[in-house]
């Protein structure tokens, strides 16, 4: 029994003393821990364990030299502040012993199994003028990389399907008080890094899903969602929703389309491209400048229709290329409105030259309007109006079929003259049409079959006022016939005449005043005949008229009437014209 109880006093002595030092050992680590940091414990996020008060100091102090903040914000733009910038410090007062001191050193046990972060507030010690002179000096805030904000807007070009929204530009303009805000609020709990979120910065107002902006943007293309196009040759004139909204009246979000500007834009592009009635200069057959003036061919815009129809295609929203409603129309735009393919009618020459493409393919002479009666031809730029076959032409007192008619202007045009026997010279100032361009009937047939409706006639030249008329006396050599002749006086010349021949030819017929006619001669002698002289010459002297010929014509019809002349003449008339109206053209 003895030696039993002697091995149970030595076992509890044992586990007494193996408890002694188990205790003395929990004992030790927790004093231990009174002046140290736990297992686990992280102070201000730095791993505490083992440290005293003053190494967990030294270690923030250390990294504190360390210390940046990094700064990022819009425009991809990264900022660095370190902790030497704003001279950054620590303030103790004791805050890391009494971190300490909030942890439980008995239990330290438990501390092995979870983590514990310990918080000191207000560590860290900065000038906040320094830091607001450092935030100054930021990228941020330079002005080349300030964009400010801009409202979400209703577009200031049409696209294809009308105007439309831009959206809003946040931009990146940084509110100075709230990132100086931020980045203080970083620096006090010495964070890492920061980013400047959209509270930061300057915001737009108006947003892309505003209502009234919305509202606008759909009454406008109402109107604005056409696209028109005019071509007057290499000119183009583009009607599109941006040229549209310049003709809306805008009142907040009501649109509506003023019709007078409408109105105004189609007067413009007429009073740009109508060549209606414009003065021309041309080069003419002999290479020479000509002025044409007057007359009613080219582009002549019918104003009013085109008006109604244009506002008609912007509100249906019609796209592609119009062509505007015109009175008159002409072969091309620009300056050579008439083309390559006209007719070019000179009076002085009385010859004319029908061009195709660009090209003399015809030419004649002929007689037009008979000066000395004042039915002279029109002069200007007119279109051949229709071509007809067999027309008659109808005149106060006559009628007279042509085989070719190819009117121009009202009812004067080109036609056939069979019967008349020359053409060309002078013979149009005396003995000339009523307007028409009399030619023989194998040119009539040929210029007939070239030109087209439509195609430009260039008129120019000619006499325009009366000219004196002498009477010459002429020998028929096959006869022997002395009949007297009247010729016109231009520029104080007798055309075909030399100046002797005209002073002989006066003193003549001075001497024979008021004496009988000498045995031989008639006093019912006729004038000259319709053999006009070639193009630019007189007839000769001593070249007799067709036996009982007149020249003796029909009296002209009303203005712009068609006034087929009467040119043939009627046999045994006298030459002072008093027989009666030869047939009309």
């Amino acid at each position: 029994m003895s030696r039993k109880k002697a091995k149970s006093s030595i076992a509890g002595y044992v586990i007494l003393i193996i408890f002694s030092i188990l205790l003395l050992v929990y004992l030790g680590i927790s004093v231990y821990f009174m002046s140290h940091f736990l297992f686990n414990v992280y102070v201000n996020d730095i791993s505490a364990y083992k440290m005293t008060a003053k190494e967990i100091e030294t270690e923030v102090t250390s990294g504190l030299r360390k210390y940046t903040l990094t700064i990022q914000g819009r425009g991809d733009i990264t900022e660095v502040i370190s902790a030497d910038d704003i001279n950054l410090s620590l303030r103790m007062d004791g805050q890391f012993d009494r971190a300490l001191k909030e942890q439980n050193p008995l239990l330290w046990p438990a501390y092995l199994f979870n983590e514990t972060h310990l918080t000191t507030d207000n560590i860290v010690v900065y000038s906040k003028e320094t830091v607001e002179k450092k935030i100054d000096e930021l990228q941020f805030f330079a002005a080349e990389n300030i964009i400010e904000p801009t409202d979400a807007y209703v577009s200031e070009e049409s696209g294809e399907d009308g105007f439309y929204i831009i959206p809003e530009n946040y931009g990146q303009s940084p509110i100075r008080e709230i990132v100086i805000d931020k980045i203080c609020s970083a620096i006090d709990v010495l964070e890492p890094g920061v980013t400047l979120d959209d509270e930061c910065y300057n915001a737009p107002q108006i947003f892309s899903d505003n209502a009234e902006l919305t509202a606008l943007c759909n009454n406008l293309n109402t109107y604005c969602k056409a696209s028109i196009t005019y071509e007057f040759g290499a000119d183009t004139v583009v009607v599109d929703g941006t040229k549209i909204k310049e003709w809306c009246n805008i009142n907040g979000t009501e649109v509506s389309l003023d019709e007078a500007k409408v109105k105004e834009f189609v007067n413009s592009i007429a009073r740009q491209y109508d060549t209606f009635g414009k003065t021309r200069t041309i080069i003419s057959h002999s290479g020479e400048q000509v002025t044409v003036e007057g007359g009613d061919y080219g582009w002549w815009m019918d104003r009013t229709t085109e008006t109604s129809e244009l506002i008609a295609a912007i509100k249906n929203g019609d796209k592609g290329t119009r062509t505007p409603v015109y009175f008159g129309t002409a072969a091309a735009y620009g300056e050579q409105d008439y083309g390559n393919s006209y007719v070019e009618i000179d009076l002085t020459a009385q010859h004319l030259w029908v061009y195709k493409d660009g090209q003399v393919v015809e030419e004649s002479d002929f007689v037009s309007g008979c000066v000395n009666k004042q039915r002279i031809t029109p002069r200007g730029t007119y279109g051949i109006t229709y071509k007809e076959r067999d027309a008659t032409l109808v005149g106060e007192n006559y009628s007279s079929p042509v085989k070719y008619w190819m009117p121009f202007n009202g009812n004067v045009g080109m036609h056939d003259a069979s019967w008349r026997s020359q053409f060309g010279g002078y013979d149009y100032i005396l003995n000339g049409s009523h307007g028409c361009i009399n030619l023989p009937t194998e040119k009539a047939e040929k210029i007939f079959e070239i030109v087209e409706k439509g195609e430009a006639v260039l008129v120019y030249g000619g006499i325009t006022s009366p000219v004196p008329v002498v009477e010459r006396e002429v020998v028929d050599p096959a006869t022997g016939e002395v009949k007297i002749v009247k010729k016109p006086v231009i520029n104080g010349k007798v055309p075909g005449e030399s100046e002797e021949a005209a002073a002989q030819q006066n003193t003549t017929e001075q001497s024979t005043t008021e004496q009988a006619p000498a045995e031989g001669t008639s006093e019912a002698t006729s004038p000259a005949t319709e053999q006009t002289p070639a193009e630019g010459q007189a007839a000769p002297e001593g070249q007799t008229a067709t036996e009982g010929q007149t020249t003796t014509e029909a009296q002209p019809a009303t203005e712009n009437q068609a006034t087929p002349e009467a040119s043939a003449n009627t046999e045994g008339e006298a030459a002072s014209g008093e027989g009666e109206a030869a047939p009309a053209e």
